[in-house]
């Protein structure tokens, strides 16, 4: 996969994890933009640290995602909690708890997972995406006669196709829902598109796809007022690489996410020469 700041680029990296096929983070521009990041507050006016541990407590809806993303139960144990100012003044407590594997074993995820509450003890949720991420292999460079041995780049670099789609609470209400037929067209779409720029762009006219399924998944999204969980769906759109040559590996399914009312993820390739 590629770095999680490629993928959303600007996000606060101690802020930001990856479950799965999702992405948790915070935007500080739209945490301004809701009135979020307020002016700190005198330490007096706080919501004391207990009650902010409380509230950041990972719930059944939240514990049922990571389960269904990381294929195995996990369970929680809080590790700390710190202003986000120092001194005499505050603004958000930021809580970390520690995730491992209820019955052993090796940990897929991150160790910490960082929850913000704000001053006055109200849960600063994450902003949610889908992601999905396959790597493929450019064209090997020319040599550069003139370009020093040492610097010389002669493996085939590799570059990611990237799908990303951004979840909120009113998408598991949608206003519309699309058919499949309709969901299949538009991403469809989307994916072709993208490929043309990669055969463009960055010369790969070798890379072929093939449409293989879609599939409508079900995320366990937040709890309603009853204390049960509320479900988000979205459609999974794969696609899987036409290969001329047998490789060890089978080649890997990439999805195109497209919520129920029509809206596709957003498409675009992560070039690895770009982090140079």
């Amino acid at each position: 996969m590629p770095r999680l700041q490629e993928i959303e680029r600007g996000a606060p990296y101690s802020l930001t994890f990856r479950l799965g096929h999702i992405i948790f983070t915070y935007d500080p521009d739209a945490r301004m933009r809701k009135g979020l990041d307020k002016q700190p507050v005198a330490l007096e006016s706080m919501v004391r640290v207990g009650k902010a541990v409380k509230v950041s407590e990972p719930d059944a809806a939240f514990r049922a995602l990571v389960h269904q993303q990381l294929g195995q139960k996990q369970t929680f144990q809080f590790q700390k909690a710190q202003l986000t100012n120092w001194l005499d003044v505050g603004s958000e407590w930021e809580v970390s708890w520690k995730m491992f594997p209820l019955y052993g074993g090796l940990a897929e995820g991150p160790e910490q997972i960082p929850v913000l509450v704000d001053s006055q003890g109200a849960l600063i949720p994450h902003d949610r995406y889908l992601i999905d991420s396959i790597p493929l292999l450019l064209p090997k460079p020319e040599i550069d006669p003139e370009q020093n041995p040492r610097y010389r780049k002669t493996e085939r670099p590799r570059i990611w196709p990237c799908a990303k789609l951004k979840l909120e609470a009113a998408d598991i209400r949608p206003e519309k829902r699309l058919d499949s037929d309709e969901i299949e067209k538009r991403a469809r779409q989307a994916f072709d598109d993208m490929i043309d720029r990669l055969h463009e762009v960055s010369k790969a006219e070798s890379f072929q796809f093939r449409f293989v399924n879609l599939q409508r998944a079900r995320l366990p999204w937040s709890l309603n007022s009853e204390g049960q969980i509320e479900y988000l769906h979205v459609w999974a759109v794969n696609f899987q690489e036409v290969r001329t040559e047998k490789l060890k590996t089978p080649p890997e399914l990439f999805t195109v996410w497209v919520k129920e009312d029509g809206t596709v993820a957003d498409l675009g390739p992560i070039d690895e020469r770009d982090r140079n």
